[in-house]
């Protein structure tokens, strides 16, 4: 998962981060609602967003995720930059525009510039790319489709295939987009110096799920185990920083602020580089 571009809001320990303001007409996600979680995003208003197997969610309180929107897409990847929000996976499927014939359901690249209310979609990209991992940059979006490919949206808009390597979760030097690294499912790390046009093991490097590289921090990975590494480089020297709590899904890094989300749905942050843990999220149990 990668840091957005909105600045960060602290949340302090098992606090409520934004009021739901009254909205009765608000889903709230019951027991298991959420899936599983594949992203988060952090607001300028410090509204934390769930990309899900089941739609986007903020949470508002340590027991509430509320759905945002309409449109539930399987949330495979999610990010923001200077637009707002940019997604991929795979469609909601009860929508007749989303739906290509002879092909399989993927969401290709989606948009929304209302945080949720609303996605608009690349025609060109529908029914036939589902990205696990997005990273917009400078020099434009790439992106680590399922099918083990890294592709770049440039600027203008062009989409340019670049290396094969079968990436889980995919980060950019913030210094320079030559430097990329990914994880792959079997906790592998892979780097690239060129671009993501190819892709080298990094046989040092501990097993990692997910990898985060801003530019307030070194490379930060997270184990499922809960170990968080950290090193100056993709080819090491790694070394354990810290401990999350275990059986983690997703890593996200914003400023000085940690978060993890668990197997399960649960969401805890630190403030502390992983000294301490506050829980943010707990979902209803069955």
């Amino acid at each position: 998962m990668h840091a957005s571009k909105f600045p960060v809001l602290a949340i302090v320990t098992g606090l409520l981060l934004i009021a739901c303001g009254g909205d009765s007409a608000a889903q709230i996600a019951g027991p298991g609602a959420l899936g599983h979680i594949h992203d988060l995003v952090v607001t300028e208003a410090g509204e934390l967003l769930v990309a899900s197997h089941s739609g986007l969610y903020r949470i508002d309180a340590l027991d509430e995720a509320v759905l945002l929107g309409t449109e539930q897409h399987d949330l495979m990847a999610m990010s923001a930059d200077s637009r707002g929000l940019v997604a991929s996976g795979h469609p909601d499927l009860r929508l007749e525009k989303y739906i290509v014939d002879d092909h399989p359901p993927h969401l290709g690249l989606a948009r929304s510039d209302d945080f949720g209310a609303t996605w608009s979609v690349e025609d060109d990209l529908l029914g036939k790319h589902d990205f696990h991992a997005i990273v917009p940059t400078s020099d434009g979006i790439f992106a680590a489709d399922s099918q083990g490919l890294i592709m770049r949206r440039d600027p203008d808009g062009v989409w340019v295939e670049l290396g094969a390597v079968e990436a889980r979760d995919l980060a950019v030097s913030p210094l320079s987009t030559d430097e990329q690294v990914a994880t792959a499912a079997d906790g592998e790390v892979w780097f690239s110096d060129d671009g993501a046009l190819t892709w080298q093991l990094a046989p040092s490097a501990p097993s990692l799920l997910e990898i985060e590289w801003s530019a307030n921090t070194p490379l930060l990975g997270a184990s499922e185990d809960g170990s968080i590494w950290t090193a100056s480089a993709p080819e090491g020297p790694w070394h354990e920083t810290a401990q999350a709590p275990p059986e983690i899904e997703t890593f996200h890094v914003q400023n000085d602020q940690w978060w993890v989300t668990l197997h399960g749905g649960a969401i805890h942050t630190s403030i502390d580089q992983g000294a301490t843990w506050s829980t943010v999220y707990d979902p209803p149990q069955r």
